[in-house]
């Protein structure tokens, strides 16, 4: 079969390579379309650690062609979403039920072989079967998964005002959850106009520039005491630096994009203690996929209006470059 290979550092191959075979307790899936994500661009450079060589992809969409002896959950011809979270379920922390943080963690597109290829094999209790088949909304089921567990870490209250700094696909579900789940308002910061044209038809109060010289004081005028929640979307240690003000007294800060791993950015504790602040992390998903799933299935969120280009797998290292360039609005697939 054909798949995407890096054998190192900003080496990427389309290549053949044997077809996956499923272990007693997998099923390989054909793959319908896998997203393209930030985090395929950091594996590629190199910044996330990787056994090479790696067939990256795991926000992966596809049908079920073989199964394994012990596999009962799903059967060949159904449609499935696929949770790239491998955890041990038998550790520390996932006997606490945080499999996130499992000590033996493994992620399909990760340590294990991704979904960049024709097929891939994923264990049974990975698979999601899916009541829709839409390529779109297939992919975007693991990015929603992770969104509906930074909306749980932060606790958002009836009524909140939300300040969200990004309006890729990830702060554009985060806007879409929030006005959803009782946010009175939600405002919008990014540097693409495009981007920000999007955040105002799916519900944003205010869209504004992240080049403002006058940012805060934009802001300001809209929340003065600040926002109940804010959100980094970005991944940006800039931009995390100016959302930090923003949070109202007693508010919370959810760090949700994936900043460079060492970068610093500067916070006075006695801020964090005067003003009462409460900032987060979220990392990954918990146990969120099946909410993600019942949530499209509901039709309560446009992700349609998420969805960009289609890529074929020959054209992946072409929608990474984009992507790591900043030249792309929407969720790329990348359809084998």
């Amino acid at each position: 079969m054909r798949a995407a290979v890096i054998t190192g550092p900003n080496q990427i191959a389309i290549q053949d390579v044997p077809r996956p075979r499923p272990r007693k307790n997998e099923a390989v899936i054909k793959v319908t379309a896998c997203g393209v994500c930030g985090t395929d661009v950091h594996i590629l450079s190199g910044e996330f650690p990787v056994r090479y060589p790696c067939i990256p992809g795991h926000e992966a969409f596809g049908v079920v062609d073989e199964v394994g002896s012990e596999v009962t959950g799903v059967k060949v011809g159904n449609t499935v979403a696929i949770d790239p979270a491998v955890a041990c379920n038998s550790c520390y922390f996932c006997a606490q039920n945080k499999q996130n943080h499992c000590e033996n963690w493994n992620s399909i597109g990760g340590t294990l072989p991704g979904a960049y290829a024709e097929y891939v094999a994923v264990p049974q209790g990975n698979l999601f079967p899916a009541s829709f088949s839409d390529p779109g909304a297939g992919v975007l089921v693991e990015p929603l998964a992770c969104v509906i567990y930074g909306q749980e870490r932060a606790r958002l209250g009836i009524g909140d005002s939300v300040l969200i700094f990004g309006a890729g696909p990830i702060g554009l579900l985060h806007l879409q959850l929030s006005l959803r789940s009782g946010a009175a308002v939600a405002d919008v910061v990014d540097l693409n106009p495009e981007r920000l044209a999007l955040a105002r038809s799916l519900g944003a109060r205010a869209c504004v520039s992240g080049r403002a010289e006058n940012l805060a004081e934009t802001l300001r005028e809209r929340e003065p005491r600040g926002y109940d929640l804010v959100i980094d979307a970005t991944g940006s240690p800039r931009a995390l630096k100016s959302a930090i003000p923003m949070v109202k007294n007693s508010g919370k800060l959810l760090v949700f994009g994936v900043c460079p791993e060492n970068d610093k950015i500067e916070i006075s504790p006695y801020d964090i203690y005067r003003r009462d602040l409460t900032i987060l992390g979220s990392f990954s998903i918990r146990r969120t996929f099946l909410a993600a799933l019942r949530v499209i299935a509901g039709g309560q969120l446009n992700l349609e209006a998420l969805v960009g280009e289609k890529y074929r797998l020959e054209d992946l290292p072409r929608a990474l470059d984009g992507m790591a360039k900043g030249a792309t609005n929407k969720k790329l697939l990348v359809v084998p």
